[in-house]
Parts: structure tokens; C-alpha cells; sequence
């Protein structure tokens, strides 16, 4: 039954590792805590029991980007769901709650801190709610890495509903601290509480240690040159976005920076030009990454030690969430250190001028140092990356861990030599008609007459990304209609340059030589089909 309505909703065929077991205690009525790895399917998880419960679900989350990538991710599929937060006008939050109390709505997205407001508590204390469900739930908790005391609310929303809904919170980084108090503070009722590992073999963990500035900045631009496909680069202060980006693009990389000092309208243009391909690389603080749902992001590279493990998990996790091979890497200097402790300084007075209490204060500051310990100890000792990772979240699988993990510096007895390191490169595969699970699951889509820009709105992906999985599976055997994407004009249009110009090694070439309307993926998805006759004739 439950795989009927995956099959039906999500077009998959079967459950990721971990997510029957969350969708069954969810239906069985189990308050629930998940902890998922990035990656590891968990809005599913909440999605699916909300359409087969056909009541209105409420998911809480910070992510406002997010909201909006996933309700038209749902809506794609003909899941009828919507969001409030405060990038509405009051007359499109009142849209919405007509929606809501119609019924016609079964699955709703809200930011924390509507919970502050005495108006919105009102209008939701009628609603009959199934499931309330907490994204990114260690926000709840002074342990965790971002904590948020709007997330204090939400457990003072729930004892004013007539009924109690199911509570599930879900998050991909808590140490053992934080999921005691996301079970606490969120006043959940004997959950049911599951942990799927944190290990995520696709990723590859890389560290370099006490690098100049120089160095840091010229191994940044070695390793981009050395991949495919588009990278996040995180910096720890604004200034130096736009120093590292200015860098890469005066050495031929599309880069931009983005931090929260931008204009929102601006920040907005470089997240869609990043999901669409239009961006390489986003040179950024941790203001970007959260809520930006792409999923073939090949790269995370830290201009900068994170002040936490759980904040360089979370971050360097945004790598590789298609499941194919991608890197994180870590490039620190002795300075980081000093950096980290000034923030810690400069928090404890921001503590004191709002009111807290010395114990309190040392308390947050106790846990705090504590965690940029942990996090140096990562980036200095010789030791598997990834076991120390699985150690400090208390992994359940962390005793089926191998020595050696084949995939982390230490393990690999990998060392950067200027100019001569070679990082594999990580398109997907696509030799003797094999190609990745990711680009069938934009197949499947296909088949079933979803169209491209459908498809990349409910896989979170760009378009271009689609188009280029199309024509891989075509170049490898598919049976793709080349006419629906290019017209017999253009692709004669295309012949005749790439007779002039006698290869296809180079596309700008190409491309220089052909009107504005014809693009990378037509030009592509000529040569692939030219390879096919070429085949055939053989």
C-alpha cells in the first residue's frame, strides 16, 4: 500500500533506507524524531503521510527559500500545498488561509516566527491538524549549532489546539544533546525516535592544513579548474566573498559572492542564476546554502574552518544530495581559530546586553568553546575524517565502520602537490550505455510526459541539469524525441557550423557561430544525435 502511494505521489518505486519505518510510526499516530543525513530523503517522509492522511499537515520551517522550492516541488505533482512567511503581502497570507480553512490545502509550510504572533495563534487554534511537523528541529536547542528562540513558540502553539496533532521533527545534524532537547522542548509524547546514519559514501572529505591566504585562494581556484559542474565556496566574513569572488572571475570562473549584507532582490537573482547553472560558483557566508535546494551541487570547499562540526557537516553536506560522488573540502589556517573565538567574545557581550545572567551567559559560551575544539581537532589530527564525524554524532552504524573509509585524505594517503593533484571528475557516467541513478530518476519523470521544466521543479534541480541528464541518457541508448527539443532548422543550422569549424572538442566555438536562441543543451543534444548516426553506420 505505502509503496503504491510512493509510486503514485513521488514517482519512486522504492523507500530510501530509514524512511518506511518514520512514515509508518507517523501513520500509526507516534510522535517522532528523525535524524537523516543531508541527502537522505526526509521531506518525503512528511510529505507522504499528509496526502495518504488527506488532513492538513503543518510543517514549521526557517528556510524561506525552501518553502517555496518545495511547495512548487509538491504543487508540480498535484499535491495542493501553500506557505506563510514574510515574504507574502497580507493579502496573499489571506489568500492562503481561505485556502486552509476551505480545506482545499493539505499540506502548509510556516516560519517559526509567525509563532510570536498573538493574530496568527488565533486564526490556526480552530484548525484540526493531523501532523505538525519541525524541519531543521536542533534550531530548538541551545546545544545545537543555530539555535533560534522562535523555535521556544511552537510548543506554546501546540497546547492550543482543541487537538493534539501528531509531532514529528526531523534534522540532520543533533549530537545526543540536542535530540534530548528537541524531545523536550517540543514536549513530545513517548516518540518513536530514528537515527539513519550519518555516513554518506558519495562524499569525499578533504583537509589542508595552516595555508597562507595566498594559498588558500590559489588552491580554491586549482581545485574549481579541476571539477565539473557547480561548487559552493564559504568564507567567514563578508569582506572576503567578495575578495575570493572577484579572484575566480579574473581567472575565468563564473563566480559571485553572496552574504546577508546584498539586497534581497539580489540574493534572490544569484540563488535562481545559481540553480540554473548560470552561476559555477557561489562564493559565500553561511547566510546561503540554507534552503537553496539544489541537489548537484559537486563541490564545497571552506575558505575558513566552521566555528562547528554540526555547522561543516551541515554546510559541506550540501554537496552531492543527488547521490553521486562529490567533495568537501576544508582549507584552514591558524588564524581561523583566533576568528572564531573573537565571534564567541563578541556574542558574550550581545548575551549581556540582552539581559541574561552569568550562568546562563558561561553556559552558552562553555558549550560553545567546546564545540570549536571539536571542530580544530577535525581539521588538525590525522585521522579518518569521516569516523570522527560519525563519532561525534554517536552513529548507530559507527561499529560497522571500516579502518579505513577509502574516502577522506587520511585514508587515502592524499596529499595536495601544487598544479599535479587530479580530482576525479564527476559527471555522471555514461560509458557502455551505464548512466546514474540520478539522471534514470529524471527518466522516469520523462516517460511518464512530465515536461522538462516540470521535472526540475520537482526534483530540485535546474533545467539546464535536466536537459544535459536527458541528453546523456540519449547519447547512451535512450529513446529521447530530439524533435520535441530541437527543430529540424536548428539542428541543420548547427551541422553546418560544426562542418566549418571541423570539431566538436570546444562548444563556445560553436556556439559563437549560431543566433543567441540556440543554446549549450540544442547544440549537445546535435552532436549526440550525429554520434548516434555515426554508430549506426559502423
Amino acid at each position: 500500500m505505502l509503496e503504491k502511494n510512493l509510486q503514485k505521489y513521488f514517482n519512486f518505486s522504492d523507500f530510501r533506507p530509514g524512511q518506511r519505518e518514520i512514515v509508518e510510526a507517523i501513520l500509526n499516530g507516534h510522535d517522532t524524531v528523525a535524524l537523516m543525513p543531508t541527502g537522505g530523503g526526509k521531506s518525503l517522509c512528511y510529505q507522504l503521510p499528509a496526502i495518504i492522511a488527506d488532513k492538513l499537515t503543518v510543517i514549521i520551517s526557517p528556510l524561506i527559500a525552501l518553502m517555496k522550492d518545495q511547495v512548487d516541488a509538491l504543487n508540480a505533482r498535484g499535491i495542493p500545498a501553500v506557505f506563510i512567511n514574510s515574504s507574502l503581502t497580507f493579502e496573499e497570507i489571506g489568500e492562503n488561509f481561505e485556502k486552509i480553512k476551505k480545506g482545499s490545502v493539505k499540506i502548509l509550510y510556516v516560519a517559526p516566527e509567525r509563532f510570536g504572533s498573538f493574530e496568527f495563534q488565533k486564526l490556526f487554534s480552530d484548525l484540526d491538524i493531523f501532523l505538525f511537523s519541525v524541519d531543521e528541529a536542533h534550531c530548538v536547542s541551545q546545544w545545537g549549532h543555530d539555535f533560534r528562540p522562535d523555535y521556544l513558540e511552537i510548543k506554546k502553539y501546540i497546547r492550543n489546539l482543541k487537538n493534539r496533532p501528531i509531532v514529528a521533527a526531523f534534522t540532520a545534524t543533533a549530537t545526543p544533546e540536542v535530540q534530548g532537547d528537541i524531545v523536550e522542548r517540543l514536549e513530545m509524547k513517548n516518540p518513536k525516535i530514528f537515527i539513519r546514519g550519518f555516513d554518506r559514501p558519495n562524499l569525499k572529505f578533504l583537509v589542508q592544513c595552516d595555508l597562507k591566504t595566498k594559498e588558500r585562494y590559489e588552491e580554491i581556484l586549482r581545485i574549481i579548474k579541476s571539477l565539473s559542474g557547480s561548487g559552493i565556496v564559504y568564507s567567514l566574513t563578508r569582506k572576503e566573498t567578495e575578495v575570493i569572488a572577484k579572484y575566480l572571475k579574473e581567472n575565468g570562473i563564473k563566480a559571485v559572492a553572496y552574504h546577508a549584507g546584498m539586497e534581497a532582490k539580489r540574493r534572490e537573482k544569484v540563488q535562481d542564476d545559481f540553480m540554473e547553472n548560470r552561476i559555477q560558483v557561489i562564493v559565500a557566508t553561511i547566510a546561503f546554502g540554507m534552503g537553496v535546494d539544489k541537489a548537484d551541487i559537486r563541490y564545497v570547499i571552506h575558505c575558513g574552518m566552521p566555528g562547528s562540526l554540526e555547522g561543516y557537516y551541515q554546510e559541506a553536506g550540501r554537496a552531492g544530495r543527488d547521490g553521486e560522488k562529490a567533495y568537501c573540502v576544508l582549507l584552514h589556517a591558524k588564524k581561523d581559530t583566533n576568528t572564531h573565538k573573537f565571534f564567541i567574545r563578541m556574542s558574550r557581550g550581545e548575551m549581556m546586553d540582552g539581559g541574561k545572567n552569568w550562568n546562563e551567559i558561561k553556559k552558552v559560551l562553555d558549550i560553545k568553546y567546546s564545540k570549536l575544539d571539536k571542530v580544530v581537532e577535525y581539521a588538525t589530527r590525522k585521522k579518518c575524517r569521516r569516523k570522527m564525524i560519525l563519532e561525534y554524532f554517536n552513529d548507530p552504524d559507527l561499529k560497522n565502520h571500516p579502518d579505513n573509509c577509502r574516502g577522506c585524505d587520511v585514508c587515502l594517503n592524499w596529499k595536495a602537490t601544487k598544479g599535479q593533484e587530479k580530482f576525479e571528475k564527476t559527471k555522471g557516467e555514461k560509458s557502455q550505455g551505464f548512466i546514474s541513478g540520478t539522471i534514470k530518476e529524471t527518466v522516469n519523470l520523462y516517460e511518464q510526459n512530465y515536461s522538462v521544466e516540470k521535472i526540475a521543479k520537482i526534483r530540485g534541480l535546474g533545467i539546464r541539469t535536466i536537459y544535459g541528464h536527458l541528453i546523456d541518457w540519449y547519447a547512451s541508448g535512450g529513446k529521447l524525441k530530439v524533435e520535441d527539443f530541437l527543430s529540424s532548422a536548428e539542428e541543420e543550422k548547427i551541422r553546418k557550423v560544426i562542418l566549418q569549424i571541423g570539431s566538436t572538442e570546444k562548444l563556445s566555438p560553436i556556439k559563437a557561430k549560431l543566433p543567441e536562441s540556440i543554446g549549450y543543451e540544442k547544440i549537445r543534444l546535435a552532436i549526440a544525435k550525429m554520434g548516434k548516426e555515426k554508430e549506426l553506420k559502423l
